[in-house]
């Protein structure tokens, strides 16, 4: 099989490539400053499985460069993308009450706004192959029937987050309708509350854990599950 993993410099992105490297799979890790990212770099060098490529995923000519390399990497195509790449902003206590425009602009950019763009540019790659998956990381906080349910006033905090997560989901919803009949399957996943720098130490999750339990769902999924929002365990959430 053949990843395109975004955002693999660290946190999930690092672990994706780890586990997916350790059992054979062929993977193309895209980070946006490649050359400061020591641990990814460490993994390609001791794996020939794993191929790193520079990928700003909201710059029209890294894409572009990105879109050429994996074609050369991989010229019988891509099988899975997984769309790792996000921020989770600079305001985390800031709800809709104190969220500027701009933290919303910046956040959507990465997070709605570069989802689309590698999506886009990737498109022709999975098609040369029959998995044709697409994987979005996203966020159970960006549920508005989570939010919708919950008591506590304080589960709207992280606004513009929160905001471009909603945003991710009917992105990938969107994106199962116009590619169903070629038989893709894309989904949004939430990966858990995990032990990264987005989710802090005290997250109950390791990111072994997490991506362990993804990758197990993500080789289960079928065309049938396209646009469905799960966990990490692959159990239904709402959008």
């Amino acid at each position: 099989m053949v990843y395109l993993i975004t955002g693999a410099s660290r946190g999930l992105g690092l672990e994706f490539v780890k586990q997916l490297s350790a059992r054979g799979d062929t993977v193309i890790a895209a980070a946006r400053n490649p050359d400061r990212a020591d641990a990814l770099q460490a993994l390609a060098k001791d794996n020939s499985n794993v191929h790193v490529i520079a990928l700003d995923t909201v710059n029209k000519e890294s894409i572009q460069a990105a879109v050429k390399e994996v074609d050369r990497i991989a010229p019988n195509g891509l099988d899975v993308l997984i769309n790792n790449a996000g921020i989770s902003g600079t305001l985390p206590n800031a709800t809709v009450l104190d969220t500027p425009g701009q933290e919303y602009v910046n956040v959507f950019e990465t997070n709605v706004v570069g989802t689309s763009n590698v999506t886009q540019a990737f498109l022709a790659a999975l098609r040369k192959r029959e998995t044709r998956k697409i994987i979005n990381i996203s966020s159970r906080i960006g549920s508005i029937g989570i939010l919708h349910s919950a008591p506590d006033p304080l589960q709207g905090l992280n606004t513009a987050y929160r905001v471009s997560k909603a945003a991710e989901n009917m992105l990938s919803v969107s994106w199962s309708k116009i590619l169903k009949k070629e038989g893709f399957t894309v989904v949004p996943i939430h990966p858990g509350w995990v032990q990264t720098d987005m989710g802090g130490k005290y997250a109950p999750l390791t990111p072994q854990e997490s991506i362990s339990s993804v990758l197990q769902y993500i080789e289960a999924l079928t065309p049938e599950y396209s646009g469905v929002f799960v966990d990490f365990k692959g159990l239904p959430l709402s959008l």
